[in-house]
């Protein structure tokens, strides 16, 4: 019998995804619960398992930078080997050979056949072919000029470059950046955006830092921003909620996202349960979380059902900015860098360490006095940690 593998929906707002890699190749045998690909969506990597047993028997679309819309086929499994595939799916691989054969001939040779004379390993053909790069324009630096897959890689990357330089003023976006593109249009044309800033003290903060640092605990900004934020947040649900169809709903723990910058574009991985987590704990997460951001290794849990965003540009010297709401959350805190200036206390100019936070609210769902409560309370706590046992 022969069943259908389908882009599947996996999410409310999912349209289409990207296929990243197929994990079997056509005639593997599978079973049921085996991840046979990867498919990226809202910059978010899923495992794909085959809902059958039987035999990979045609990958209708290979990886590649080009959307798939959700539901559409794009293979097929079968039960054994010889069982035939549907009219509809020879045809279009029948096409698809018929144009590679009969294009372009070199003499009477035809390029498919001059092209299987090439000495390559499959997993460079498989890539060439994947990216539509000639394979007979490649040199080879394996054993007698056979062509590895990491001379496929290195054209594909010098013939990009080339692309740049020839025209500067067009790079066409990567499908990590057409997903971040589209869900920051539709926040912003969507989401009534305002913003309350404040300017915190972090004196006492640093305090903590070095009696932490001393007792060989090395605890960043972030860390404490994340457990102080946490606790606040408790005091304002609205705050940790996320928003949808009209309707608020409220998680039954603390989360919040971290923006995390990497290679391909920001992601936004989500540390849970925080409202219980200690210091030192959410250090241990939030280093755990960010690595997998950067080795592009997170999945659909790990980024989903997140109310509240914290994006921190301080290491790179912004002093103040505003954040774009990450939907179907309702509030983003954007984070600036800490620096020495003088203020003013008791009438007395004085030298602090001073940091500006920003926050970006859905007016849909927080009014501005209650946004404006949660951020005295969190300037406030800043301010005056109090001990913390660590």
């Amino acid at each position: 019998m022969i069943r259908e593998i389908i882009m599947p929906k996996l999410g409310e707002t999912m349209e289409e995804g990207y296929i990243n890699k197929w994990l079997k190749k056509e005639g593997d045998k599978v079973k049921k619960g085996e991840v046979i690909l990867e498919v990226m969506s809202d910059k978010t990597n899923f495992e794909i398992e085959s809902q059958y047993d039987g035999y990979l028997r045609k990958i209708l679309f290979p990886a590649s930078e080009n959307p798939v819309q959700v539901t559409t086929i794009i293979g097929y499994i079968s039960d054994t080997k010889d069982e035939e595939i549907p009219e509809v799916t020879a045809k279009v691989f029948e096409k698809k050979t018929q144009d590679v054969v009969t294009s372009t001939t070199q003499g009477d040779v035809p390029v498919a056949e001059e092209k299987q004379r090439i000495k390559a390993s499959p997993a460079a053909r498989k890539l060439a072919e994947d990216l539509g790069i000639d394979i007979g324009k490649i040199s080879g630096s394996g054993e007698s000029g056979r062509i590895e897959k990491k001379d496929v890689e290195a054209y594909a990357a010098r013939m990009k470059i080339e692309q740049v330089l020839q025209h500067p003023e067009y790079e066409k976006l990567s499908p990590i950046r057409k997903i971040i593109a589209e869900r920051l249009k539709l926040s912003k044309q969507n989401i009534p955006h305002y913003y309350l800033s404040t300017k915190i003290l972090m004196d006492n903060i640093d305090n903590l830092k070095e009696i932490a640092r001393k007792k060989g605990k090395e605890f960043t900004y972030t860390d404490f921003i994340i457990f102080y934020t946490a606790r606040i947040i408790q005091r304002f649900p609205l705050m940790n909620a996320t928003f949808s169809d009209d309707t608020i709903y409220y998680p039954e723990s603390v989360n919040i996202g971290l923006a995390v910058n990497t290679k391909d574009g920001l992601v936004v991985p989500v540390l849970r349960h925080l409202q219980t987590k200690t210091l030192d704990e959410i250090s241990t997460e939030r280093a755990r979380l960010a690595e997998k951001a950067r080795n592009n290794q997170l999945r659909k849990e790990d980024t989903e059902n997140c109310g509240f965003v914290i994006s921190n540009l301080g290491m790179f010297d912004v002093v103040h900015f505003q954040a774009i709401i990450n939907p179907p959350g309702t509030a983003i805190m954007a984070v600036g860098s800490i620096g020495k200036e003088p203020v003013v206390i008791n009438d007395n100019i004085v030298v602090k360490r001073t940091m500006w936070v920003t926050l970006s609210l859905d007016h849909r769902v927080i009014d501005g006095a209650y946004g404006g409560q949660f951020l005295q309370h969190l300037k406030q706590l800043f301010e005056n940690p109090g001990i913390l046992d660590i």
